[in-house]
């Protein structure tokens, strides 16, 4: 049977053949190591002049009773469960806009920062050190150094739907857990080491931000272009906001958040109060609000006084913004006091998580309002 394998592919399999992985490497790494070269010794037999079906029969029974690969246990990949609220998904509600505004934000803070030449220079440096530390846990792809650099840096994506990006290590051999726990530290350290040398040469970035840090560990331990464009290179990796909720907090009912230098901005703190009442309501108690006129029973306004009400306050927000429409109050209804809708409702008195009046209702109140100013 004639040779199927091209002459470099023959040369990789040999060049793998002769490594040879460190004794202090987890037992469960270096058995599926060891698995993996028996295969790789039986497809150069069975390719070869001298190959039989006798070698092919106990190839695919080797192949069939391979040892798990390493981080197959963790779901990952274009199907998982995370990657639902990646990319060009159309935000349906509110929560999920304020979703894609933090991480649309966070994407452009890194922008701000990666395309300086400190960032290229540093990371080449760092990158081998990096690399060699990490090497035992045999990383094979994106999704397992995002995940494993996110649960170093003890933190992980929170999405809309309360899901979080998955903990790698949950189904991990124990070895390999023990090594993780062995390596945090000094991976965290080397990280923010590289962040400081990096803010230290003049880069406009906040080296404390865990977000940097999960960028740079991309960066370092990656094949990634660092000639590329900043907006491109930007594209190509997971990105954490310059803000965080904090859980423990927020199952109890409190809204706590933290912001890097980065995250800074009236409109981000929008999002991120917004994500973290959402993630307060979904995992804590019910908030509990002042009562209502020294704590007698609060009836409901009628109609008309709910209406007048709303015309009072529609007119002051026509004085800021004459040509405003029904579709921009709605849409900026969550947003604070700076913009038509967050001054609306603050003008009648509503919370945060009120609704507001349908389109159709702001539509008819503008052009009422409009035709007589003064009614």
């Amino acid at each position: 049977m004639g040779s199927r394998l091209s002459s470099e592919q023959r040369q990789a399999l040999d060049d793998f053949l002769r490594d040879e992985l460190p004794e202090s490497w987890p037992q469960s790494l270096r058995e599926r190591h060891a698995a993996a070269k028996r295969i790789a010794e039986l497809i150069l037999v069975a390719d070869g002049p001298d190959g039989t079906p006798e070698h092919r029969r106990l190839l695919a029974e080797l192949l069939e009773n391979e040892p798990v690969a390493p981080w197959s246990w963790v779901e990952s990949g274009p199907d998982a469960p995370y990657r639902a609220w990646t990319d060009d998904r159309v935000p349906a509600n509110a929560i999920e806009r304020h979703h894609e505004g933090a991480q649309r934000f966070g994407e452009k803070a890194v922008v701000g920062w990666i395309g300086h030449p400190a960032v290229a220079r540093e990371v080449r440096l760092a990158g081998p050190d990096l690399n060699d530390l990490v090497a035992p846990l045999l990383l094979p792809d994106q999704d397992a150094v995002t995940l494993v650099a996110a649960h170093f840096l003890g933190g992980a994506g929170t999405l809309p739907d309360g899901s979080e990006w998955p903990n790698p290590f949950i189904g991990a051999p124990g070895d390999v857990g023990e090594l993780a726990v062995a390596i945090q530290p000094r991976f965290v350290a080397m990280l923010s080491e590289l962040a400081h040398r990096i803010e230290d040469s003049g880069a406009p970035l906040d080296a404390t931000d865990p977000g940097v840090l999960l960028v740079l560990a991309q960066l370092a331990l990656l094949d990634v272009d660092l000639t590329l464009p900043a907006a491109a290179l930007v594209s190509e990796l997971n990105i954490w906001p310059p803000g965080s909720v904090d859980r423990e907090a927020a199952a109890k009912g409190h809204l706590v958040t933290n912001t890097s230098r980065h995250g800074r901005d009236a409109r981000f703190q929008v999002h991120l109060a917004a994500f973290a009442e959402a993630v307060a309501q979904r995992t804590g108690p019910a908030s509990i609000r002042p009562p209502y006129a020294g704590g007698q029973k609060r009836h409901s306004p009628s109609v008309s006084h709910e209406r007048d009400r709303r015309y009072r306050a529609m007119r002051k927000v026509l004085q800021a913004y004459p040509d405003v429409t029904a579709g921009h109050l709605h849409a900026t209804w969550e947003m604070d006091i700076n913009t038509p809708g967050g001054r609306l409702r603050r003008l009648m008195e509503l919370h945060l998580d009120d609704p507001p009046p349908s389109e159709s209702t702001l539509r008819h109140d503008l052009h009422l309002l409009r035709r007589q100013p003064n009614s």
